[in-house]
């Protein structure tokens, strides 16, 4: 008997893409799937309107189950609020403006198949879409097995490219609700604690970088990176490799909030853990040259550093 998959859509204040991402999921190779989609605008708002006229024919032939949230609780909340819905033996997640390749459950059940039962979470290589640069690239999964020591920077990607067993999700109690821009971050690192990851290595999902994407809302991003490091701090300060990874990042992101002074302090931990490492070095250079100059020099050095 082939196994239920849940698929789980939080949407907000995006109903213009909401159909492209629940028709790749009813395009899918492999059919005994339900979508659950969790309208997470305001209630009395244009948005929940827009996305309830667009979803209507999709709940009128009972392809999707469709649950309101009255306000807004932000992606986590949705998620949850998805998970306890779902009765699939796997949980899929996709973000309404991203959507699924045809392959992607199918391939992802494989790998669960003829892998160990430790394995919690599988995912697999997308397509990047930059709307505003209109580029596209491939990213190609890098880790797999008991990743924990490694997890502290988001080496896995978007939680439109996951699979994971319900019953692993149940066991960390899903996402934090409290993180509202480091959630995929903090939920792997969880999951990682007890169980191994994979990977296939077809392309499972595109991804879509646009104006309005949550990504580049830089305030947010440093306060709840700082809520990560807080909850985890004594188990993430070691390794010393990934204790510097992120106060690397830590660093770019006050710089990208303008306070020279808390990156520079930032760099200087992460020098302290990788003294070799060259972009850090570059990075508080530059970090003196003032911040246009810094985020032109920032994307040379990625490359450096990687």
């Amino acid at each position: 008997m082939t196994p239920l998959v849940s698929v789980i859509i939080a949407t907000y204040k995006r109903p213009k893409y909401i159909a492209r991402a629940i028709n790749s999921v009813l395009n899918q190779t492999y059919k005994n799937v339900e979508i659950i989609v969790i309208d997470d605008n305001n209630e009395r708002d244009k948005f929940r309107k827009l996305t309830q006229n667009i979803l209507q024919k999709y709940i009128t032939k009972k392809k999707i189950i469709y649950i309101k949230h009255k306000n807004n609780k932000g992606l986590p909340a949705a998620r949850n609020t998805g998970i306890k819905k779902a009765k699939g033996e796997f949980i899929s997640f996709l973000d309404d403006d991203d959507e699924f390749l045809p392959a992607k459950t199918e391939s992802q059940l494989k790998i669960f198949k003829h892998e160990k039962n430790k394995i919690g979470l599988v995912y697999g290589a997308y397509i990047r879409k930059d709307l505003n640069l209109n580029k596209e690239s491939i990213i190609e999964p890098k880790i797999k097995g008991n990743v924990n020591s490694i997890l502290g920077l988001n080496k896995i990607g978007n939680p439109s490219i996951i699979m994971c067993k319900s019953s692993a999700i149940s066991k960390i109690g899903g996402f934090d609700e409290t993180i509202q821009f480091r959630e995929d971050i903090d939920f792997y690192f969880r999951l990682s604690k007890y169980y191994d990851f994979a990977y296939t290595k077809e392309i499972v999902s595109k991804f879509y970088v646009h104006q309005d994407s949550m990504s580049r809302n830089y305030k947010n991003k440093l306060e709840h990176t700082l809520k990560f490091i807080q909850k985890h701090k004594i188990k993430i300060k070691k390794p010393r490799k990934r204790w510097s990874e992120l106060q690397e990042y830590l660093g770019t992101l006050y710089i990208l909030n303008d306070n020279k002074k808390m990156a520079f302090i930032a760099y200087v931990k992460a020098f302290i853990n990788r003294p070799f490492r060259l972009s850090i070095i570059i990075r508080i250079f530059f970090l003196f040259l003032g911040m246009r100059i810094f985020a032109i020099k920032d994307k040379i050095i990625r490359y450096i550093g990687h």
